[in-house]
């Protein structure tokens, strides 16, 4: 999901659920003393988070007064911190068919169906959250989450600009949006997101490897290596940080200094498909194909559908004269739909 760090409005808020002081709930009419002496128990295991005896009390409440929609409302807050969601949804969903006075009933309800993998349901309490005005960034935010998780990029889009409106200095936000950018090919509008998310937060490691990303697909590659090489002086061991910016030196025809990094990214996950990969294709370069076939079966060994791998690994068995081998390798290539797979089966493959 894009959107990385809690909102702490909402988050904070999930905690103290239950925010009336005891005094003020002992005002409740027409409850027995048992009844408020249950419900104030269960309110004081819930603010020393001993949610379970809290769930216990607030049912013992509810067993004597079902009406008593506060105490059903708090033990949503309970199962829904212990990510017990269908109980969480099933309280909250009773409570506003009944009152609807705790109008962010709407935000925990869309919460737990998020929890719970209910998307087109969270999608819509989240809706209702907004309407009501209630803790609109993350409202916002969390159903850009959804959205992203139903492939819907623009309506993600659109929510994270919502967000922003709300809280013009949210770094999270724009460089989610610039995420939504990029996926859409609108790469200049993606690398001003991502620049302001820079400004508003120049720790935030991520953005300067989606800005290099950005403006390598711009062709833009000194620009990207820039942005790379500030990724890997502020986090070294970042994988996606040096596999792109080696990638970035095999497209500057840098092919040393590409081939480091992706042993410096072998070096601290020697599974990562994407380098054993881009491996090969320096060894290509360099024509050194026994160790191009060498790196690209490694990656297919890393991922098995990884289908570049598979092309790369057919071009360098070519060149060692493995046809058969390289044919089968681009037959599998091409049933993955990757490019340029069927020129080279076509071009070689009919002499096998």
């Amino acid at each position: 999901m894009l959107w990385a760090s809690a909102n702490a409005q909402g988050e904070s808020e999930v905690k103290q659920i239950a925010a009336d002081t005891l005094s003020a709930d002992l005002q409740e009419g027409g409850l027995s003393v048992e009844v408020l002496q249950a419900y104030n128990a269960g309110l004081e295991a819930y603010r020393t988070a001993q949610l379970q005896e809290s769930i216990v009390h607030f049912s013992e409440a509810l067993m004597q007064a079902p009406q008593f929609q506060k105490a059903r409302y708090n033990r949503a807050a309970a199962y829904l911190q212990l990510k017990q969601y269908p109980e969480a949804i099933g309280d909250l969903e009773a409570y506003l068919a009944a009152s609807d006075t705790a109008r962010q009933a709407h935000f925990y309800l869309a919460k737990a169906y998020q929890g719970w993998g209910r998307t087109e349901q969270a999608i819509a309490a989240y809706g209702k959250a907004i309407d009501s005005g209630v803790f609109l960034e993350e409202s916002h935010a969390q159903r850009a989450n959804m959205y992203l998780s139903d492939g819907k990029i623009a309506e993600a889009e659109l929510e994270l600009t919502a967000v922003i409106r709300q809280n013009p200095n949210n770094s999270r936000a724009y460089h989610d949006r610039g995420s939504c950018l990029k996926m859409q090919e609108k790469l200049s509008r993606a690398a001003e997101d991502y620049n302001r998310a820079i400004q508003l937060d120049p720790k935030m490691v991520q953005a300067y490897v989606n800005l290099g990303s950005t403006y390598r697909k711009m062709d833009k590659l000194e620009e990207a290596l820039s942005e790379y090489n500030q990724a890997i002086r502020m986090a070294p061991k970042d994988l996606i940080a040096l596999n792109n910016r080696g990638y970035t030196y095999f497209l500057l025809e840098q092919y040393e200094k590409a081939e480091a990094d992706f042993k410096a990214v072998l070096a601290l996950d020697a599974a990562y498909a994407y380098a054993h990969n881009n491996l090969a294709g320096v060894y290509i370069r360099q024509e050194r194909y026994a160790d191009a076939v060498s790196s690209a079966t490694k990656a297919i060994e890393a991922k098995a559908d990884y289908g570049y791998a598979y092309l790369n690994r057919g071009i360098a068995r070519e060149m060692i004269r493995d046809i058969p081998g390289a044919c089968s390798d681009w037959e599998k290539a091409q049933a993955m739909q990757i490019k340029n797979a069927d020129i080279y089966r076509s071009g070689t493959c009919q002499y096998k």
